[in-house]
């Protein structure tokens, strides 16, 4: 069996105690979270193309890859829907796996989730300016904003205390009961 060694296994098994160290590029779970939101976006754009009649960058792509197809449209349209579930599986793997390796650094849960939804309105807004020829309305805008406001106030941090009843009906602060606070 090898052996570990502490000094190693920091390096080797990064988490949210244990970091990896490089100072030019942001919090792990920020960056996964980033990431994820980004394959989400990607996998909704795919399953748009998906369902769409005919999309001319992927067209001309597989008539590059397939020549025979040219002259078969019904092969260049099986093959345009397999392209495109394929892509949306894809994307879906990457975005779960970016999305819990996020959660592995993160300290809090709400910090990935506001971060992932932040970038998939972003990229969901880009491609659908430049891929689909969408209009962001006043009303899109004001609903993003209001999501990311949302999101903002649900990942602020407040110190406020929470009681608990314990199974042997002691009330509890915080994890403390109201004697253990005089004590300390």
């Amino acid at each position: 069996m090898p052996e570990i060694h502490p000094d190693r296994f920091a390096k080797q098994y990064p988490n949210k105690y244990n970091p990896p160290e490089n100072p030019y590029f942001p919090a792990p779970s920020s960056f996964f979270a980033l990431l994820g939101g980004t394959f989400a976006a990607l996998s909704s754009v795919s399953a748009k193309l998906a369902v769409a009649e005919h999309t001319v960058l992927l067209r001309h792509l597989l008539l590059q890859l397939l020549p025979s197809a040219e002259h078969n449209p019904r092969l260049l349209a099986t093959a345009e829907r397999v392209a495109m579930v394929g892509s949306i599986a894809l994307c879906n793997f990457f975005m779960w796996l970016f999305f819990t390796k996020a959660l592995r650094f993160a300290r809090v849960t709400s910090h990935v989730v506001m971060l992932q939804t932040v970038a998939n309105f972003a990229v969901t807004a880009v491609c659908g300016v430049y891929l689909f020829g969408d209009a962001l309305s006043a009303q899109w805008w004001a609903g993003a904003s209001m999501i990311a406001v949302g999101l903002v106030l649900l990942n602020t941090e407040k110190n406020v205390p929470c009681v608990y009843e314990s199974p042997d009906h002691a009330f509890e602060i915080n994890g403390y009961t109201p004697d253990d606070k005089k004590s300390q």
